[in-house]
């Protein structure tokens, strides 16, 4: 398999690929670190067509466009992604600029985030520990909220019905005038989830769920300065699927919001950004969902971050990154804790030729609990001609221990260090008229990992900076428009390797392969998603696979006019049975049908 690897690293230093990003519509980016950083890594950005095609889940969408991979137990459950051959809680989740990562367990369950509640959402495999702290290790997912400066007062209302009593609906109301601009904005998505399944239960059992997100954003314009303030509150609760006829029916509720307040400055030289937030999130997991009995956790934080940026020229600029997080934890198995963070970076940017540019960035944290590494980062865009450029990027990154891991009664460590990463990436974007391609290799050498054991003193399991993990592989991302028809394909390969036992970790597929096609005829659409997904481990042994797996979607629409709009969705058309974790079987073809308003 490594001579495989060494031909991938020598196609992706001579392929062709398109600049730093697959481009579908101009999207305006809210975060200053993705608008003026980060150029020497790729970025795939999924604007709002996109959000409006696809299903509500984030989850679901991601498995479609983009190289992540997602392992769900279940549709409407637990779904975490593995990005880059990492694990969930080294991928970052940044709302409008802000980590929202667990603090409690350190990662992010997609299953209910709704796509449909952002204007635009952008992938950025690789690290971000400069810019976003904690978990960004094998990459970012950015949820954005666009301000819209448009004078309008305008509505949309997506509504629809699917296979196993599935409802979904999503309502925006807009409205801007001269300099202030609010949006609204309220979505559902629920199902009874009693699909069919290939085992002894013959059907998804105790599987209902139900998500709301509740949005609310304004901003007001005075000549060089903006005021914001962003809010979104998600709340919801879903069974947890069984496995087995005898087993205890469970169940899960959840109440998250965050609030953020932003003031933007901007002018000749100068460009601020003060983001202060609060976020919380608290859950209740009932062992019997028959009974009243639950399990409590419970996490504020408060957040203050603040990036200042000044351009000596046209060619050369310096920034400041300025970052603290108080947060406080409490519940049934957590003993009350609190820790405080603060880290400050410094960013340089410097344009030597119109051909070649570099950035150099470092940032040191530090924390009231354990120490946190001194992280640095350095990309070089070269660009020979005019559609041709190599990327190259070089980091270290982290991830800081969660509430769990520190502080759980019944096994925590307080003595544990944060998680440390090494991370190499070369990339080569070509762009022609038509056709652009992007080819990424990346190496990935993350030691003092965190893994849960049994304590040999007592019955419980205990967190210890035990693994040390290397990952590395590549991928290809092509995007092609002919007249009226689109194209995108996808390719990732990837090693994960537990260097201590070297056996590949569970849960990460070799291969992945995505083809997806759209075609635009009159007041008719048409499109079909493919993605096949190679055979993962569920073992540390290695000793026992998931088989791969090829699932398809075809949706087809059509516009009556500005105002109305109608879709029907036929997914997993050839009806195929697969899972991604064991026992987890994913439904077969099933439907769906809706409708889509503009006013």
């Amino acid at each position: 398999m490594k001579k495989y690897f060494i031909l991938l690293v020598l196609a992706a230093t001579v392929a062709f690929g398109q600049s730093d990003s697959i481009h579908l519509q101009e999207v305006v980016l809210t975060d200053p670190f993705l608008s003026h950083h980060y150029k020497s890594q790729s970025q795939i950005k999924l604007n709002d067509s996109i959000l409006k095609k696809n299903n509500a889940s984030l989850s679901q969408l991601l498995q479609f466009e983009s190289p992540v991979y997602f392992k769900e137990n279940g549709v409407g459950m637990v779904s975490s992604p593995s990005f880059r051959g990492t694990s969930a809680s080294q991928t970052a989740v940044i709302w409008n600029g802000i980590n929202i990562n667990s603090s409690i367990n350190g990662q992010t369950d997609f299953s209910p985030i709704n796509a449909k509640s952002y204007d635009a959402i952008i992938v950025k495999p690789g690290g971000g520990s400069i810019a976003y702290g904690t978990g960004a290790i094998g990459g970012s997912i950015h949820l954005m909220d666009q301000m819209k400066w448009d004078n309008q007062l305008s509505q949309s209302l997506d509504l629809s019905y699917g296979s196993f009593d599935s409802y979904q609906g999503n309502y925006q109301l807009h409205y801007a005038k001269d300099n202030f601009t609010s949006t609204v904005g309220y979505a559902r998505f629920q199902s009874d989830n009693d699909y069919k399944i290939n085992n002894h239960l013959k059907k998804n059992r105790n599987g209902k769920y139900y998500f709301n997100t509740i949005d609310a954003h304004a901003g007001i314009r005075l000549n060089d300065h903006q005021l914001r303030l962003y809010s979104q509150f998600n709340f919801g609760s879903r069974e947890f699927s069984l496995t087995d006829q005898f087993e205890t029916p469970t169940m899960y509720s959840n109440q998250d919001y965050r609030i953020m307040g932003l003031w933007l400055m901007k002018s000749n030289r100068w460009n601020s950004d003060l983001k202060l937030a609060y976020t919380h999130e608290s859950n209740q997991f009932y062992p019997n969902r028959n009974s009243t009995t639950t399990q409590d956790l419970e996490v504020n934080n408060w957040i203050a971050k603040y990036y200042l940026n000044y351009n000596f020229s046209h060619k050369q600029s310096l920034s400041l990154i300025a970052e603290n997080t108080y947060s406080k934890g409490l519940g049934t198995n957590i003993s009350t804790s609190d820790r405080n963070m603060f880290g400050l970076g410094l960013l340089y940017k410097h344009e030597l030729s119109d051909q070649l540019h570099y950035e150099a960035s470092i940032r040191q944290d530090f924390s009231s609990v354990y120490d946190v590494p001194f992280t640095y980062a350095l990309g070089i865009n070269y660009k020979p001609v005019d559609r041709y450029q190599i990327r190259l990027n070089v980091s270290n990154n982290y991830r800081i221990p969660t509430f769990n891991d520190l502080f759980w009664e019944t096994g925590g460590n307080e003595a544990l260090k944060a998680e440390k990463a090494f991370q190499l990436e070369l990339g080569n974007d070509w762009k022609a008229k038509n056709l652009n391609i992007q080819t990424n290799i990346y190496y990935n050498d993350i030691k003092d990992m965190i893994q849960w054991i049994p304590n040999n003193q007592s019955s419980y399991w205990t967190p210890v900076n035990h693994n040390h993990v290397k990952t590395y592989g590549a991928e290809i991302i092509a995007d092609y428009r002919w007249n009226q028809l689109s194209f995108r394909g996808l390719y990732s390969y990837t090693e994960s390797k537990n260097q201590l036992t070297d056996k590949t970790l569970m849960y990460v597929p070799k291969h992945q392969f995505h083809i997806n096609a759209n075609y635009q005829w009159k007041k008719w659409n048409i499109y079909m998603q493919n993605r096949w997904v190679d055979q993962v481990y569920t073992q540390t042994d290695n000793q026992k696979t998931i088989p791969s797996y090829w699932t398809s979607n075809v949706g087809l629409g059509y516009a009556f006019n500005s105002i109305f709009r109608t879709q029907f969705t036929v997914n997993n058309i050839f009806d195929h049975a697969y899972q991604s974790i064991e026992n987890r079987y994913m439904p077969g073809i099933n439907y769906q049908f809706a409708i889509n308003i503009k006013l």
